[in-house]
Order: structure tokens, then sequence, then C-alpha cells
């Protein structure tokens, strides 16, 4: 006969013992990983910034591409004049004029152009994201019964997959004629158009965040409000709205720094006109679209390059400020 093994108190100890030595080297590994993982996330975030400032930075430390942005200097006896143009003199063709002509004799880098239709498509984009999401929040939330929650849900959510391009299409093939016809604007091709079609892609991330904002509230106050007498509206435009406006204002910002950097869009849609005017009827040009239209043009080390990549970091400095401090909203309202 074969000899029963015979577990004892020592054998269940050491047994034990490596089962927590095996699962604590597991953990080990487990967090190893994660914390790898999130070091390369952030080492390629901070080499962005790093090559886009390197690519930048020459319009500062380098005399030539200083003296081309210069627009105190003799162009007619430019070898015999001799120039070594300020920091500040760079900063009088950027932020001083306002036209962006990178093309010509005395090159015109001026931002305003970029930033007033950067912040005319932005707002149309964003006004008009925010209605509609907010709507669709709301029906989402309070109104829809349960299947048909789900599937206007999903539909959203399925907005979020289509392409830029795509939409940039449609926009300038189909909605560009119908929006003149009904609008009567001059130009085919304008702010207005480039910001409604820029909604389309801030649509499902807003109705997600307000969807979440309204599902979360109290239902014990709802209940007891109806049992006050009140009815759905007067719920929603006298408790809810009122508790939950920060948050809404924290997820409005968040879409707004979702729409600042967009470029098919806006490329296809705007009408690319760099002007100084806050008129949305009429053409328009972004910061992003300018860097996609006129980056594989541009001469390596040339100042149009440099320039262009300064538009790049002005975008990345704008979307990062946004997107933290709309996080930090968002998690303090949540959280308070």
């Amino acid at each position: 006969m074969s000899e029963i093994p015979i577990v004892t108190e020592e054998t269940k100890s050491i047994s034990s013992d490596r089962m927590i030595k095996r699962r604590k080297i597991e953990e080990k590994i487990a967090i190893g990983a994660l914390f790898m993982g999130g070091a390369i996330a952030v080492g390629i975030v901070l080499a962005i910034f790093y090559f886009v400032i390197q690519e930048s930075y020459p319009l500062i430390s380098d005399t030539d591409l200083r003296n081309e942005m210069s627009l105190y200097h003799d162009t007619e006896n430019e070898e015999e004049f001799a120039r070594n143009a300020s920091v500040f003199q760079t900063l009088d063709n950027l932020l001083g004029q306002f036209m962006w002509q990178p093309v010509s004799d005395q090159p015109l880098f001026s931002l305003w152009p970029l930033a007033a239709g950067t912040l005319k498509i932005t707002l149309v984009a964003v006004a008009e994201g925010t209605v509609i999401s907010f709507l669709t929040a709301i029906a989402i939330a309070f109104y829809l019964p349960r299947n048909l929650r789900y599937t206007v849900k999903v539909i959203t959510e399925l907005l979020a997959g289509i392409p830029s391009v795509v939409l940039g299409f449609l926009g300038l093939i189909y909605f560009a004629t119908y929006m003149q016809t009904i609008t009567g604007t001059t130009f085919r091709l304008n702010a207005f158009l480039a910001g409604t079609m820029l909604s389309l892609t801030v649509i499902p991330i807003m109705t997600t965040l307000f969807e979440d904002i309204y599902s979360s509230y109290s239902k014990e106050q709802i209940h007891a409000a109806k049992c006050c007498g009140m009815f759905d509206y007067q719920i929603i435009t006298s408790l809810i709205i009122p508790a939950t406006y920060g948050k809404v204002f924290a997820a409005g910002l968040l879409g707004f720094g979702r729409c600042f950097g967009e470029t098919m869009i806006v490329l296809m849609c705007s009408g690319n006109a760099a002007i100084f005017s806050m008129d949305f009827a009429s053409g328009a040009r972004t910061f992003a679209a300018t860097i996609g239209a006129e980056m594989g043009e541009v001469i390596v080390g040339d100042t149009h390059y440099s320039v262009l990549f300064l538009l790049g970091l002005i975008l990345i400095f704008a979307t990062f400020t946004i997107n933290y401090f709309s996080q930090r909203l968002i998690r303090r309202w949540t959280y308070a």
C-alpha cells in the first residue's frame, strides 16, 4: 500500500509563504509594467514638446532669421545695410501687424488673423455642440425609455468614429451649398460652415460628459421634488441645471480644447482666408489649418518653417492649458 502524505501545519505554512511571495512578485511586475507605460507616455509628450520648441527657438537665437523677420531694414540696399534685429523687432512682425503673407519681399507673419479665425470657428463649434449635447444628454438621462436610451447613446458615440476628412468632404460638397442657400452668405466656405461641421466632432464627447453629470444627480432629490408636485421640466430647470452648471462649464472647456486643434475639417470648409475679421460669414484660417496647408511647401530651417513650429507650440500650450483646467474643474465639482 502506498503511504498517504500527511499535510502538517508546517507544510501549509511553507505553501502559504510561497504563494504570498509569488503574489508579491506578480504585483511588483504589474506595478513596474504600469509605471513603464506611464513613463513612456510622459516621455513621448515631453519629446514632442522638446522637438517643437527646438524647431521654433531659432526665431530667437538665429540672427539671420531675426533679420528676415524684422520690418525695419533697408530692403533696397540690403547688402550694405548692417542688420542685427532684436527679439522685439521679431515680435513686432508677429504681434504688431495684421496680415499673414509668408511669401513676399517682406514676409509678414502676424498671428492675429490666425487667432481670429481659430476663435471664430471654435466658438461656433462649441456653441452648437453644447446646445445639441445638452439637449441629447437631458433626453437620455430623463425622458427616453431604457432601450431607446441605449440606442441613442450608441449612435452618438459612433459619430466620434467618423474620420474628420469625411466630415470635411461632406461640408465642402453638400452642406456648403445648402447653408449658402439658406443664409444667403456671399462666401460659400466660411467660418460658420467650418464651425458647424466641427461641432459634429465635439458632440459625442460632450454628450457623454453631460449624460454622466445628469445621471449622477441624486435620485432621492428627484423623487422628493416629484412628491412635492414638480414636473420634470421644473426639476431640470430649477434643481439639476443650477446644481451642475459648474460641471457643464468644465465639460464645455474640454470640448473647446478638442475643437482648438482640428485640421482637416477647417482646411476644407473655412475658405482658408487669413484675414483679421470677426465676421462669421467670411472666410477664416486657423493655426492648425495653416500648419497643415503650408508645412509641406517650406524649406527646412527657413523663417517660415520656424514660424509654423511656433504656431504648433502655441497650439500645444493652449490645448494643454484648456484641458488641464477643465479636468481640474470637473474633478473639483465632481468630488466636492
